[in-house]
């Protein structure tokens, strides 16, 4: 090829590179904020998900997003678990596999004890945990740690438990009870 080919073909080149090159925006003001992590479900350590024969699993370890909604300057406004429970309780129990369930938070623990629908004959599985989780988080971003078991022991307990908050007492005075379930062997497996 001849250098009189070679430089208009070099030019053109050099040409569309400048057009393209001048279509790109760098600017990123009207870009929206990258997201970031907001909560863990659960501490490193967990147990790998594992289960036991009684129906009870432990805690996962993954992020979500929430839409706690922010105030002017920021910050998140706290859900109110008093209140609001039995809204998430009703979301977790269009979940396929479960009938019912109960969830009680203390600081930024959430405890959730489901109830099997009659026709699933399973345990609480990774997917199930997942779900129930992703409700909690929805709701309140905060929440560090999501519990959840099947286990009918727990379960009536963790029943116990919120119909004493929905009473009036408050979830830090029954913060030991909670933690308790939390930790028991059945439910961090």
């Amino acid at each position: 090829m001849s250098i009189r080919k070679i430089i208009p073909v070099i030019l053109i080149i050099a040409a569309a590179g400048m057009a393209l090159a001048a279509c790109m925006n760098n600017d990123t003001a009207n870009l929206p904020p990258a997201p970031t992590a907001t909560a863990d479900y659960a501490p490193n350590g967990t147990q790998n998900g594992a289960q036991n024969g009684n129906g009870a699993a432990g805690m996962t370890n993954n992020g979500a997003a929430g839409n706690t909604a922010a105030t002017t300057d920021g910050a998140l406004n706290p859900f109110d678990w008093a209140n609001g429970a039995s809204d998430i309780e009703r979301a977790i129990s269009r979940i396929s596999e479960l009938s019912d369930a109960r969830v009680v938070v203390t600081n930024t623990t959430a405890l959730v004890g489901v109830k099997f629908d009659n026709a699933y004959k399973g345990e609480v599985t990774e997917r199930i945990r997942e779900m129930v989780a992703a409700e909690v988080l929805k709701a309140d971003p905060s929440i560090q740690t999501v519990a959840v078991t099947g286990n009918a022991e727990d379960v009536k307990k963790i029943y116990e438990l919120s119909e004493q908050i929905r009473s009036g007492r408050t979830a830090d005075e029954l913060s030991a009870e909670i933690n308790a379930i939390v930790r028991n062997a059945t439910t961090l497996r």
